[in-house]
């Protein structure tokens, strides 16, 4: 392999990567620690022409403590991540996982179909499937008259 590649590349990938974690850090959640929901779960959401998706990094959030809440226009997931305890802690030499309540509301512009929302959750992620609601385009009117 190219030792140019090797080395110089590894170098600017930590630099992306720290440099990543200082943004995240800077970010409000962080910057106020003290408010009642600290942590905030990286979320993905995208559109397809028949339904919204919602794909939420929740790992280490047993599904007793997580809740899925759809709307008409909105789904909230709201959870708990809890601190694991460790027998016989002495010093706690780094501390990045985030712990605590969450609560993320993504709003949608079209109209969600409720009754057929679903979600599963595997390896640490949360899958929502949200259908848009079927509006039909056009449909007569009957005029009243004399």
């Amino acid at each position: 392999m190219d030792p140019f590649k090797k080395t110089r590349l590894s170098t600017f990938d930590e630099i992306e990567k720290e440099f990543g974690r200082m943004l995240r850090n800077m970010s409000a959640h962080h910057m106020f620690p003290y408010r009642s929901q600290s942590l905030m779960p990286a979320t993905d959401v995208y559109e397809t022409p028949d339904k919204f998706i919602v794909y939420m990094e929740i790992p280490g959030v047993k599904l007793e403590k997580l809740s899925v809440v759809a709307s008409h226009s909105a789904v909230t997931v709201t959870g708990i991540r809890q601190r694991p305890a460790f027998d016989h802690t002495t010093c706690v030499h780094q501390l990045e996982v985030e712990y605590g309540h969450f609560e993320r509301t993504i709003t949608f512009d079209n109209p969600i179909d409720m009754e057929t929302t679903s979600s599963s959750c595997k390896d640490g992620f949360l899958l929502i499937q949200l259908p848009k609601k079927k509006i039909s385009g056009q449909i007569k009117v009957t005029i009243n008259g004399e």
